[in-house]
């Protein structure tokens, strides 16, 4: 046998495979979307958490064609992972690699949590620390999916979600929202990316409506605030109360912060600044980043109820 034909029979080397790894003092990182989409599918029969009707990469990829398929320009964001809620399922062989919960093949982790932003240049509005443009918000928790339409700040990069424009394939807030079938959802998700303009109109209202309302200076409305919700909080977490946009450990940063601003004669002047102040902790690596855009949802509507504004709701014809 010649040495060329020996060679031929010979089996090929297999590729190493891609690892992916956390590093230790991240909570949350970037994954790309190759190594995202080759892990470990959410499927029904996991413990813990919910079934989804489809996987957190394809459900981008969905939202991306219907705005190619509307001619919208659009920016890819990261992708993030948490890894308090992401695992690698080794084999024995694996471990005796050397393989552990902080690195792994990427196809042997499965993530939990993952959140991802979609920034849309072309609309956009204001200029220096009032820059922004929407933004729409891809978000995986235990309990499911969920697509928020939004702005993006620039200054803070911050993701406000005004107007209740959050759609998800779970029951949300003890089962006074009911979850979505995908069907449905994508449904309202093209008519939504159909009615980008509309929701943007709404959204800067509802935000010009905040900057209008201006706060008392003789009265302690952040600290009466920051006590109500503090209450709510400690109900949500101990006696079943409704839904929060913060837990006591985020209300401890938000206070904290006042203090700081407080100390430089910085004030909060308008129900915006109050909303932009909450929404600046509201990132990945300080919040659970499952619940960023429902949490940005919920401060919002907290605001508006707390203080009896008259905003408009973005209603998308269907």
């Amino acid at each position: 046998m010649t040495e060329v034909k020996a060679m031929a029979m010979m089996p090929e080397k297999a590729k190493a495979p891609e690892i992916y790894e956390f590093l230790k003092e991240n909570k949350v990182q970037p994954i790309s979307l190759a190594a995202l989409s080759s892990s470990i599918r959410r499927d029904s029969g996991l413990v813990g958490i919910r079934n989804i009707p489809t996987q957190f990469w394809t459900m981008y990829s969905v939202i991306t064609g219907m705005l190619r398929e509307e001619n919208v320009n659009y920016t890819e964001g990261e992708f993030h992972v948490q890894y308090n809620s992401s695992k690698a399922y080794l084999t024995d062989a694996e471990k005796a690699d050397g393989f552990d919960a902080k690195i792994a093949p990427v196809d042997r982790w499965r993530h939990d949590k993952i959140i991802n932003v979609i920034q849309i240049p072309g609309l956009m509005t204001g200029t220096g620390s009032e820059l922004r443009n929407f933004a729409i918000g891809l978000t995986l928790n235990k309990e499911g999916l969920s697509v928020a339409f939004g702005q993006h700040v620039h200054e803070c990069v911050n993701f406000n979600v005004l107007g209740g424009t959050v759609l998800r394939t779970y029951t949300y807030d003890n089962g006074k929202n009911d979850g979505l079938p995908w069907e449905l959802m994508m449904h309202k998700l093209r008519q939504w990316v159909k009615g980008l303009q509309q929701i943007w109109n709404v959204q800067n209202e509802i935000m010009d409506q905040m900057k209008s309302y201006e706060l008392p200076k003789d009265i302690p409305v952040v600290e009466e605030i920051i006590g109500d919700l503090y209450i709510r909080a400690i109900k949500q977490a101990y006696f079943k109360g409704g839904l929060t946009p913060f837990d006591t450990h985020e209300l401890s940063n938000f206070t904290r912060e006042m203090i700081q601003s407080r100390r430089t004669e910085d004030r909060l002047a308008n129900v915006w600044d109050v909303y932009s102040w909450g929404t600046s902790i509201m990132k990945p690596g300080i919040v659970d980043i499952g619940e960023i855009a429902n949490n940005s949802n919920l401060w919002s509507e907290y605001l508006i109820d707390r203080f009896e504004m008259n905003v408009p709701e973005a209603i998308i014809v269907e």
